[in-house]
């Protein structure tokens, strides 16, 4: 059964991995989310595999039939896996909000806690129950939960791997879920029969047996086609739903009101057809501004009209860069006869590749860049309004070349929020080019140049352009022009950005606009706890809280030194918290770095969180070798700790060189060597700890499934504070360098009271 039950184990890392991306879109799809939702989804999806792994696995060394038990959970899980998908898409009309409605805080976690519950849940009582199962010696209980760990994250490796490159280009979300259910019922009848064979007879094979007939007559009957539409068509019901399409980048939905066709790109509007008004000003606020624009590059939109918007003026070229192809695609099916023939103008030339590498890599100049990408409410978003960038674009441009990109603004009044958000962009701006104008309304645009003189306010001037250029134009004309370049509504709009101490810049390795964009993202809603939380909270109090925590953490264990025993596992656990804490920050950091340095190219970062994974099922092999051997955990715990303060100090000076070098040799080593090195390292470093940990927890104890279970849990705990605090509060006010900092400050602490609980216990 030795055999069985190593699948079992790989097969719940595979599964968690994979089920965790899926629903991780659809959840996005459904809440328009951002760094917020996405922090948020992911504390509710570790904390409910706390409930699992903690209050479930209590139980798991008292159970007679463990193995049949555990059988039953893969067969459970199989079902709640497609159900989980579905009961996501009924959330809008559940609560009766429409689509595009941003929904609430309170509505986001509480309907992510109910459908992640059964699932992850399940998930950790399996890790449980698997190590309890797992054959090992009988004296070192630490080698089943370590290689329980180190097969699970094997799994997760290859889970993340195969989810990227093959099944999400290939399946739907349902068609996902029902794939992996069907592989866990396939590893739950094996174990059952090895099971049978060895004790007792169970009907468990004959249920796993129709279960996944039921699965698979459905897929090949149309059962599943009709609940994609099914549950689609719910979610999308006051829109008008016609298709979704997914991609490796996202999800796209096309809805239909009346004439007008309507594309969601992960749950955000990205354009309608027609939307006549909106591209007008897009591409000629722009191209007005400059007196004889000749090279264009379009960041985004192109497909939506702007394009077409572009080509009106008597240019030479446009280059057109959509990262997704699928969006073209997509929208060429939706356009009137002829429009999408634009694409094929001589003119135009389309590049599917990130917009910022385009920028950084290319050798031609323009005269006018306008990126159509919306707010940077997302860390993705927010590299492209970062003064980093607007250099990289200062380079690309022609000496009188004009930079253009809208954000979201007011015509009257603007909170607090607003103005901050669209200050932090402005400074930035500011601080690369000489000379910035704002449109304001609704929408604002910033236009930007480095040549004094170039831009204008006076309506009249762009006028004559546009005559001299034969615009046909239904929108962007004398009068519309007048009521949106008045001297009032200027100097309105010029007061609202006068700069302020407390706002700051947006860089790279400081994206703090993001965060700007979060807290007017929260505004927007009527709660006081977030509301007090983004307030309360800035730079200074975010140190306080990491000095106070780690002098907490080094008082706990000066002051606990009467029960040695109990002293040493409260330090283990507390440091098996901190690395789960540390693990999913530094993977924030790498993914968000890599974008920053080489663009975001997509299926790098794939292979990224997969070295990772990696990471932790070779550090967990490696330490059941050591403690197989009867090394002392202890030590080599230190150690391990010691290295991951060591990686941390480490880690910002190897990005900031990375960033600076423009070899080519260094940029093609860097991208697939240093930072799949960079990727493994923490995993390598958090598997071992792990393991080691585990082995001093359960020493003397003969709990094995409980006792793995609370570590398991600390470790889930320490994740799910990181995926919030990280994300919303260390990177954006920190900035990745400070957060590395402080990151290791904390580790150095719990290195401190490792040596100390080690010292008294030797005394």
């Amino acid at each position: 059964m030795r055999k069985e039950i190593l699948l079992s184990v790989v097969l719940a890392g595979f599964t968690a991995v994979i089920a965790q991306i899926v629903f991780l879109r659809e959840f996005l799809v459904v809440f328009s989310g951002n760094e917020i939702t996405i922090g948020l989804i992911l504390a509710c999806w570790f904390i409910t595999g706390i409930l699992g792994s903690y209050f479930l696995g209590i139980f798991s060394d008292r159970l007679k039939q463990a193995v049949i038990v555990f059988v039953s959970c893969q067969l459970c899980l199989s079902i709640f896996l497609p159900l989980g998908v579905v009961a996501i898409r009924l959330i809008r009309p559940f609560v009766h909000l429409t689509s595009g409605q941003l929904l609430p805080v309170t509505i986001i976690s509480a309907a992510s806690f109910i459908i992640l519950l059964p699932v992850c849940a399940l998930l950790g009582f399996l890790f449980s129950l698997g190590s309890r199962i797992y054959r090992a010696r009988e004296d070192m209980q630490g080698i089943k939960a370590g290689s329980v760990y180190a097969l699970e994250s094997l799994g997760s490796a290859a889970g993340g791997l195969l989810a990227g490159f093959l099944l999400i280009r290939l399946f739907n979300s349902l068609e996902i879920m029902v794939i992996l259910g069907l592989l866990n019922i396939a590893a739950a009848f094996f174990l059952a029969r090895a099971e049978a064979k060895n004790k007792t007879r169970s009907a468990l094979p004959v249920f796993a047996i129709c279960l996944s007939a039921l699965f698979i007559l459905s897929w090949l009957f149309g059962g599943l086609n009709l609940a994609q539409r099914f549950s689609l068509g719910k979610q999308w019901q006051t829109q008008g739903f016609l298709s979704s399409e997914n991609s490796i980048y996202g999800n796209i939905v096309v809805t239909k009101n009346q004439a007008q066709y309507s594309l969601f790109y992960n749950g955000a509007h990205l354009y309608t057809l027609p939307d006549q008004q909106g591209m007008e000003e897009a591409a000629h606020f722009a191209l007005l501004e400059h007196p004889s624009p000749e090279d264009v590059l379009l960041v985004g939109g192109g497909a939506g009209g702007l394009l077409e918007e572009v080509l009106k003026h008597p240019v030479n070229s446009v280059d057109y860069l959509e990262l997704d192809p699928a969006i073209i695609r997509v929208t060429g099916k939706y356009l009137p006869e002829g429009k999408a023939a634009i694409l094929n103008d001589r003119r135009v030339a389309v590049h599917n590749i990130d917009g910022r590498f385009f920028v950084k890599k290319s050798s031609k100049k323009y005269d006018c860049l306008i990126l159509h990408l919306g707010d940077p409410n997302t860390s993705q978003l927010n590299r492209y309004y970062t003064v980093e960038f607007f250099r990289e674009v200062k380079r690309a441009l022609k000496e009188s070349g004009v930079l253009s990109f809208a954000l979201t603004s007011s015509e009257s009044y603007m909170n607090l929020e607003l103005k901050e958000f669209l200050r932090s962009i402005h400074a930035s701006l500011k601080a690369v080019f000489a000379d910035v104008k704002v449109i304001p309304g609704e929408t604002a645009y910033f236009i930007a140049c480095d040549k004094p003189g170039v831009l204008t306010y006076d309506y009249n001037i762009l006028m004559e352009r546009a005559k001299a250029r034969r615009l046909d134009l239904k929108y962007v004309r004398d009068y519309y022009l007048f009521a949106r370049m008045s001297a009032k509504e200027i100097s309105l709009m010029e007061n609202s950005l006068q700069p302020q101490a407390a706002v700051r810049e947006n860089h790279d390795f400081n994206p703090v606009s993001y965060y700007y964009g979060m807290v007017f993202w929260a505004s927007r809603f009527s709660e006081p706890f977030l509301d007090k939380a983004f307030s309360a909270v800035n730079k200074g109090v975010v140190w306080s809280g990491v000095l106070i925590f780690s002098t907490l953490i080094f008082l706990s264990g000066l002051f606990r030194k009467k029960d040695v025993k109990a002293a040493l596992r409260r330090a283990v656990l507390l440091a098996v918290a901190v690395a789960g804490f540390t693990q999913i920050s530094a993977q924030v950091i790498i993914l968000l770095c890599f974008q920053i340095i080489y663009g975001y190219l997509f299926y790098k970062l794939g292979i990224l969180i997969a070295f990772f994974m990696a990471g932790l099922s070779v550090g967990g092999f490696v330490a059941v070798r050591y403690i197989a051997r009867k090394e002392n955990s202890f030590s080599l715990l230190k150690k391990a700790q010691f290295l991951t303060c060591l990686y941390l100090i480490v880690l910002p000076v190897c990005l900031l060189y990375l960033d600076k070098q423009n070899s080519v040799f260094i940029y093609w080593f860097g991208s697939n060597a240093v930072f799949a090195a960079l990727s493994f390292l923490p995993g390598l470093i958090c598997g071992a700890s792990f393991a080691w940990a585990n082995e001093i927890y359960l020493s003397g104890s003969t709990k094995t499934g409980q006792s793995a279970g609370v570590n398991y849990s600390m470790d889930l705990l320490g994740a799910a504070f990181g995926a919030l605090i990280t994300a919303l509060f260390l990177i954006p006010l920190l900035g990745i360098f400070q957060t590395c900092w402080a990151l290791a400050i904390i580790n150095f602490t719990i290195l401190g009271l490792l040596t100390i609980v080690s010292s008294n216990r030797y005394k």
